[in-house]
């Protein structure tokens, strides 16, 4: 994590967020400085890409303070985008660059897009590409802009194992400003382990935990050995049809984290 002293490029204070008459985030309260390396996780449902949204300024809060330092840049990858019909992914990649009042040379961002493997798809209609090349897309759009920040939502969702090492390698690039910040949601340890110094863990629209990656591994092993271990949310094998009929059969994250295993079985 960056010094206490550094000014913050981002933070929400006490946030809060309603849809309807569900609350999903509650009182939560994330600083993020230049140089953290802060991984999210927990089970689906409980807020995590909702609040990165708020912190990248997509969503508003319904109460608290949510604060971005003027003049950064923030890069978020969704983990879905929702794009007209009929736009190409040249079409947005021309929109962020005025957006963003950027110049990077046609050579440049000819080797982004070969890197990403989607230099052949680019003048293509986005709403009919695979959810895997808009992933890819989407993993273009958060790199180009040069952010302060990164925020990354389930960052390997749809890739093959080839492109997924080469984005890693990218990421790990980027990563090597030690200014730049990170905020990476995701269910795969590995990537937390790799990418991230500070783990936080989400149930229920909380911040539960805040941990120190380092410190996990130097005890457990893995990020992986200390999440399944110390939070029922991850142990796997207890989502067997018994105990989705019987205790925990009204626990909204057991619902919504059992569908997620089981989607992920097939």
């Amino acid at each position: 994590m960056a010094n206490l002293t550094e000014e913050f490029l981002v933070k929400g204070v006490n946030i809060n967020k309603f849809y309807r008459n569900q609350h999903v985030l509650k009182n939560v309260n994330l600083t993020v400085k230049k140089g953290d390396r802060i991984g999210i996780v927990g089970p689906n449902g409980t807020g995590k890409t909702t609040l990165c949204e708020i912190l990248a300024q997509l969503r508003r809060v319904s109460n608290g303070i949510n604060e971005k330092k003027f003049g950064i840049r923030i890069g978020m990858q969704l983990q879905e985008s929702k794009y007209p019909k009929g736009i190409t992914g040249y079409d947005i990649l021309n929109l962020y660059l005025k957006a963003y009042n950027l110049f990077i040379s046609p050579n440049q961002i000819y080797q982004i897009l070969l890197d990403l493997q989607i230099d052949k798809i680019m003048n293509k209609d986005i709403t009919k590409l695979s959810g895997g090349q808009q992933q890819k897309i989407n993993i273009l759009l958060a790199l180009v802009v040069d952010p302060d920040l990164i925020i990354l939502d389930e960052l390997a969702t749809g890739l093959d194992l080839e492109i997924k090492d080469k984005i890693y390698e990218i990421l790990a690039t980027f990563l090597e400003n030690q200014d730049k910040a990170l905020l990476l949601i995701s269910h795969n340890m590995e990537e937390i382990q790799q990418f991230c110094e500070t783990l936080i863990f989400m149930v229920s629209g909380e911040i539960t935990k805040v941990l120190k990656v380092h410190e996990i591994i130097t005890e457990y092993g893995s990020v992986e050995k200390y999440v399944k271990d110390q939070f029922k949310e991850y142990q796997i094998g207890a989502y067997n049809q018994d105990y989705r009929t019987g205790a925990m059969e009204n626990d909204k994250w057991a619902k919504n984290w059992a569908k997620y295993i089981d989607k992920n079985k097939k």
